[in-house]
């Protein structure tokens, strides 16, 4: 076992020639020195060493490997901890926190100080207030016109965000570790004290009783490339990830739309369907993909999306069944946009379906919004479902004014007459019902599913203008 992982490991150790290290004449600040030598570079040499002494040993290492450059690259070490065990890591989480609260204490000291020296000038400012109002208010102008502070304060702030950026650093470092121990199998509550310390130490304190060094403060953590420019590059590499997922999304719509609409295996329903929800199924996975890209721990996020869902399914049941039922719809195509149906007692026209609903029109124009399930769950009539209709008109004519012969041949010629009327399938007529006073028939004209509404009123006023009509009955039945 450890030949197989002894030569990517000599690998992952070359890499460290590509890890940026401290310069050489780099130089750390401590709490209550001034100054002090930085650290030896990191070389190849001295992490090839730790490695292979970690494999000579069998166990996990007794120091850090990765914290001997603080400032790796999260890329490098990334790689660096990709053999690493549990154990391992756990060494490696241990350096990283006592590193992290080490430069949290140092801006902790650096923002006392800053703080002490707030406040000297607020005595002081309070002094020359007593001393002389008028000189007072004219420097008070003078301050308002431009935030300017003391060679000294102006130090202080600068420190201030310099240990700032340093704490960010290490604290980005050390989420990449706690991520990498969680992703090989790492309990996460066992390191929970360390996530909410690193979340309650993290931020901007803003001294807002003097507006000056607030107004630095908040400009030096705008300027920062851990501050304000960080913030800013993940806000566009996230926003930039859902608009071209928005957009890549918004074109396989449109081309697999475009597809389904040239072939008769769907309906312009689904077609519409794909157009409308890919682009946003895509601009939701171009933000998840941002999200990862900057950094975030995308296990907690999809664990709460799972959990939400599991909940919602069970909160909102009618809901999912409307939905599984749009989703029948627009898969079986039992109806396509602009058909006539009859469904959940309503007939109109279908304008489109959602995933949740069927919008219809009715020929009084009246918007009628039917959940999917109702209509699923129905027996569904479509009336315009063929491209031909059989139309049934009823006509009763006076036995008195007509014979049976002339009433049938009057039907007929008023039938064929009409250009609406197709010759095939031919239209025909039979006698219902006859008594002293009528005769009743029943007229069976094929028309274009488009115009049957038209043509029925037209044979209709065709034959009592040729017959004495008693009655004119129009149905909607079909053959």
């Amino acid at each position: 076992m450890r030949l197989r992982v002894l030569a990517p490991l000599l690998l992952f150790s070359s890499l460290v020639l590509l890890i940026p290290g401290q310069p050489a004449n780099a130089q750390a600040i401590v709490p209550g020195e001034s100054e002090e030598p930085a650290p030896p570079a990191v070389t190849p040499d001295i992490v090839r060493e730790a490695l292979l002494s970690l494999l000579d040993t069998g166990g996990p290492p007794t120091e850090a490997v990765t914290t001997q450059n603080p400032e790796i690259a999260l890329g490098a070490l990334a790689i660096l901890m990709e053999p690493m065990t549990l154990d391992d890591l756990r060494v490696e989480i241990a350096a990283w926190y006592a590193l992290f609260q080490e430069a949290i204490a140092e801006q902790a000291v650096a923002e006392m100080e800053l703080f002490e020296l707030v406040e000297a000038e607020k005595a002081a400012a309070e002094e020359a207030a007593a001393e002389g109002a008028e000189a007072t208010e004219t420097a008070a102008l003078e301050d308002e016109a431009e935030p300017r502070l003391t060679p000294e304060h102006q130090a202080l702030v600068d420190e201030v965000g310099e240990r700032r950026g340093v704490a960010t650093g290490l604290a980005d470092r050390l989420r990449a570790v706690l991520d990498a121990f969680e992703a090989k199998g790492g309990d996460p509550a066992e390191n929970l004290e360390i996530r909410t310390y690193i979340a309650d130490v993290s931020g901007v304190e803003v001294d807002v009783s003097n507006w000056r060094s607030a107004t630095l403060t908040i400009r030096e953590w705008a300027t920062a490339e851990d501050g304000g420019l960080r913030l800013a590059r993940h806000t566009a590499i996230v926003v930039g990830a859902t608009v071209a997922g928005l957009i890549i999304g918004w074109v396989i719509g449109l081309v697999i739309s475009t597809g389904l609409q040239r072939t008769e295996l769907s309906s312009r329903l689904l077609a519409r369907f794909v157009r409308s929800w890919l682009g946003r199924v895509g601009a939701l996975v171009g933000a998840l993909i941002g999200l990862s890209w900057i950094g975030t721990n995308m296990t907690p996020i999809l664990a709460t999306l799972g959990a939400a869902g599991f909940i919602l399914a069970f909160a909102l049941q009618n809901t999912i069944s409307n939905f599984a039922s749009g989703l029948l719809i627009l898969f079986q195509r039992p109806f396509d946009a602009g058909d006539e149906i009859e469904a959940a007692g309503i007939t109109g026209e279908v304008e489109q379906v959602s995933l949740f609903s069927t919008h219809l029109s009715t020929a009084e124009n009246r918007k009628v919004i039917v959940p999917n399930n109702k209509i699923w769950e129905d027996v569904i009539v479509n009336s315009t479902g063929a491209p031909t209709r059989r139309l049934q008109i009823e006509i009763e004519v006076n036995a008195a004014d007509h014979s049976l012969e002339e009433s049938e041949d009057l039907l007929m010629g008023v039938m064929k007459a009409n250009p609406d009327v197709l010759g095939e399938p031919a239209p025909d007529l039979k006698l219902s019902a006859m008594t002293k006073e009528s005769l009743t028939f029943v007229c069976w004209p094929w028309v274009e599913t488009k115009n049957k509404d038209r043509v029925r009123w037209e044979l209709v006023s065709a034959f009592g203008r040729e017959l004495t009509v008693l009655k004119g009955v129009t149905k909607s039945g079909a053959a």
